[in-house]
């Protein structure tokens, strides 16, 4: 499971938004992923259905191939931040925004809104 978070729900133009993905294993058994580059996560902002931002945009993974394993009870934490600029470097609108998150190469995702004033 993996649960999204920011520091806080409402921003002022401009503030950095802090955001924490933890990955969770609530099952009984040990969770085993292999992933194909160093990319362990991904973000995207959404307005209105539109992506305006992604943490992976830009960037280059080395291509590599490691597994990790979460025992039963166990977690990982991934954090970054958003400075409310979109693909265009410029600040986006005010508004509420949806933030997604997901880990590479499973089917775990999670979301949260987050409201720029």
């Amino acid at each position: 499971m993996l649960i999204v978070r920011t520091d806080k729900p409402t921003y002022s133009r401009g503030e950095t938004v802090r955001i924490t993905l933890t990955w969770n294993n609530d099952s009984e058994v040990p969770h085993e992923v292999t992933f194909t580059s160093a990319q362990r996560f991904d973000v995207a902002v959404e307005r209105d259905e539109q992506i305006v931002w992604q943490w992976s945009a830009g960037k280059f993974f080395a291509q590599v191939l490691t597994t990790l394993v979460i025992e039963p009870g166990d977690s990982r934490v991934f954090k970054t931040e958003w400075d409310q600029k979109g693909f265009d470097h410029q600040l986006v609108p005010p508004g509420t925004y949806v933030l997604r998150a997901w880990i590479k190469g499973t089917h775990d995702e999670g979301g949260t809104l987050v409201e720029l004033t």
